[in-house]
Formats: C-alpha cells, structure tokens, sequence
C-alpha cells in the first residue's frame, strides 16, 4: 500500500504516538513503553484505529450501527457515514438472513455472552460483492444488568473460504479419478482374460469370437476412458504430466499412469488392485522407474514424485 494510503487510515492515537517517533530515531523499547504508558495515548483506540477486524458498536434494540471502526473502510468499503441508520441485515446474504436474526436477537436478550456463537456470513461489501466473514456478537450491560449496546467483531475469511471450497473440489475429483482408474484397469484385465481364453480356442472358432471381441474393445472403448481420467487428473495437477515429461523425456505412457497413482496418494496395495496386477509385478516396475529416474534404491519414489 502507498504511503498516501496508509495516511488515509492513520487515526488520531495513531498520529499522537507516531508523531514523538518520527521525531526520536533513537526511540528504544523501554522509550515505546514509556509513550504507551502515557495517559494522553488511549491505547484501546490505537489498538481500534489499527485492527485488522471490523469493530463495531450496535443499537441494543434494532442492532443499528453506532460505530464502525476505520478498517470498516478499508476492509468492507464502508464509511461510517456510509452505515448511519442501517443494520447489519441491510448487508447479509438472502440465504444467510434467518441464521444472522436468530444470533443478534440472542444477544438482544443478553445471550452470547460467555462464549459469543461465531459465525460465518456472506456479507456485501461496497465493492467486490459478497464475501465471506467470520465473526461475532456480545452484549455489553450496565450495573443494572441491562443490555446497553451491541458489539460485534468480525473479519475477512474470503481468501480462506475459497481455499476450502478449492480443497473439497481437489478431494472430491481425485476420490472419482480413484475410483474410475480402478474400474478402467479392471474392465481391462477382464477384457485381457477373455482375450487370452479366445486366442486358446481352434482357429475356426476363434475367428468368429474376435469380430465379438473387437466390439467388446470398441464398446468399452478404453481409450477414451483413460482420456477422461486424465482430463480430471490435469485439473486437480495441472503442471505434473508438463513438469515430469519435460524433465524425464524418456518416461512412457505406462510409467506416467504409475506417477499419476502415486501423485494421487495410493498406496502400493491400492495400484496393484487398480492395475490387476501382483505386488511382485509393482516392485518390478518401481525399481525400473526409479532407474529412469536416476534415483538410488533408498530414496523415496513417492516423496520425489510429490514434488511435481
């Protein structure tokens, strides 16, 4: 942020205790400590006027905005100009409405108190749309044990909401591509039994069997199967077949599929279910691609391919 910028959202404590430290270079800790120990620096408010949170004060009532703290502007867009005479539902998302008065009321009636119910709300900010927010309410009482003001506090999660979503998106892709490689390999290995059996029977016989088994292979079409696994693949590891290929050149089709199980967090047991194929014959192909690789036997096939 320019330095223009960060004037903007300098607020009066903040201005009264830069103002000896622009003054003093020499300023140490206990000097600091000695500023912040001074009655004319109200410390509350210089800790309000830089908060990363919106801090506001409500209308016990009709939970209206009675302050809304500088970052109010900064983070959500709003002055508190902007927010005289409005409430907090003038702001919610539609869908988020009932679970927002259902909260407030609570604390109208003094609830939310000892530990304040969080919440997570899609609010409209003044210029990108509705986003994400974490935060809460509590009441504060007077000595007759009256509720005389509303304070809610509450931040931005958008950056994090999105990083969920992403997650469950990536988590639920690759549970599918798991599940649709083990059904592709093992449509294959039936498709190879039925193959070998046909190949054992008298030439006559056989001849009519494979015009039925080039179907079976055109009909389950194989090819096409292992496309749509990649294209899903690709979108939860966009850069592996790129990074992996281009670095090792002389990696085949088979050895890609093998990288991509692996990239996929299978374990040993679980390829060679997906891939028809013994342990033994896995420990095999493992050494071969490690080869390739230029990797000795003790290091970790799985920790390098990671890395991609």
């Amino acid at each position: 942020m320019s330095e223009v910028n960060n004037q903007l959202y300098r607020g009066e404590e903040t201005e009264n205790l830069l103002k000896p430290i622009d003054n003093d270079n020499s300023l140490d800790g206990e000097g600091l400590a000695r500023l912040l120990a001074e009655e004319k620096i109200n410390k509350l408010k210089l800790i309000v006027e830089n908060s990363i949170d919106v801090i506001c004060l409500h209308h016990p009532k009709d939970g209206r905005y009675l302050f809304a703290s500088p970052s109010t502007e900064k983070i959500m867009g709003y002055t508190s100009d902007n927010l005289k005479g409005k409430v907090p539902y003038d702001f919610i998302h539609p869908d988020h409405l009932p679970i927002l008065i259902k909260n407030l009321s609570n604390s109208m009636n003094g609830a939310n108190v000892a530990s304040p119910e969080k919440l997570e709300l899609l609010f409209r900010t003044k210029n990108n749309g509705y986003q994400w927010f974490e935060g809460y309410t509590k009441p504060i009482y007077n000595k007759r044990n009256e509720v005389v003001l509303l304070l809610s506090c509450t931040r931005n999660i958008q950056d994090r909401k999105l990083a969920e979503e992403e997650k469950k998106e990536r988590e639920s892709i690759q549970q599918n591509l798991l599940l649709s490689s083990a059904l592709l390999e093992k449509k294959k290995a039936i498709f190879d039994k039925i193959e070998h059996k046909i190949l054992e029977l008298e030439p006559n016989v056989r001849k009519d069997l494979k015009s039925v088994l080039t179907y079976i292979r055109e009909t389950l079409n194989f090819d096409e199967n292992w496309e749509d696994f990649m294209i899903h693949f690709k979108k939860v590891n966009p850069d592996f077949y790129k990074n992996i290929s281009g670095a090792y050149p002389c990696l085949s089709e088979n050895d890609l599929k093998y990288l991509a199980f692996i990239k996929l967090g299978m374990t040993s047991s679980d390829i060679s279910k997906t891939m028809v194929i013994k342990k033994e014959s896995l420990r095999v192909i493992k050494t071969r691609l490690k080869k390739k690789l230029g990797l000795n036997s003790s290091q970790d096939l799985a920790e390098f391919v990671m890395r991609f």
